[in-house]
């Protein structure tokens, strides 16, 4: 196992409090836009990353990559007549805020690149860190570079993998939210089957040193073109 580097870890760190906080904070806004009160009662209308985050999901996505954070309460029947469409853009407003944040710091790594401070050229990930990509004879900027792509990395994930149809994921209540009557009542008969087949997904993949990740397998190409698309960089995750 590859030990972090400080650059990685001051990433992780920053992308945790940031991208679950606010992941979580868009949940309670947008339930609440549409009529729920829960998360106002439940004091989650706050971007005090203290209301959302939990120090065991915090451990874990600092040191194995996955996490959780507390999740927002949600009342569907606050959302009738239109109880599936509530629940569907509670779900995704979460992923689609982590989106956004990698979006916005990539727009950070592309001025540094137009300011011709780091190179916009094939890097590879190697200990938990970008190389080969900065400028500068000081190692400053590389050394921001890798916190800031850390801090891309990990909203990205963040926002792919709660993208698996997968309880208790996001992914899971769009489905069910979005898919036709016969498919979204099969996911909720077999909700726990989904759930336990996540998480064998996650344990198969740490058990295996990461030689069988079937995960990264499925979230490595949309990660790697979507990091290059917001950043300009075209890492091989290695």
């Amino acid at each position: 196992m590859h030990s972090l580097s400080i650059e990685v870890l001051l990433g992780r760190v920053i992308g945790l409090v940031i991208g679950f906080t606010l992941h979580e904070w868009a949940h309670a806004w947008t339930a609440y836009r549409l009529g729920d009160n829960t998360p106002y009662f439940q004091r989650r209308l706050t971007l005090d990353p203290r209301a959302h985050l939990e120090p065991i999901g915090i451990l874990l996505a600092l040191v194995a990559g996955f996490g959780w954070a507390k999740p927002v309460p949600v009342n569907p029947r606050a959302f009738y007549p239109n109880e599936k469409r509530g629940i569907v853009l509670v779900a995704l407003a979460g992923p689609l805020m982590n989106l956004i944040i990698a979006f916005a710091v990539g727009i950070l790594i592309r001025l540094m690149t137009a300011a011709s401070i780091v190179e916009a050229r094939i890097g590879l990930l190697s200990s938990g860190k970008l190389v080969d990509i900065g400028a500068g004879s000081s190692g400053f900027w590389t050394f921001i570079y890798n916190t800031l792509g850390t801090i891309v990395i990990f909203n990205l994930v963040l926002f792919l993998f709660n993208l698996i149809p997968l309880s208790p994921l996001d992914g899971y209540k769009i489905a069910v939210g979005t898919l036709p009557p016969e498919y979204s009542n099969w996911l909720i008969r077999y909700e726990r089957e989904t759930m336990f087949a996540l998480m064998m997904l996650i344990l198969i993949g740490a058990m295996s040193m990461g030689r069988l990740d079937l995960l990264w397998g499925i979230l490595g190409p949309p990660l790697r073109f979507l990091y290059g698309l917001f950043t300009s960089f075209y890492p091989s995750f290695t």
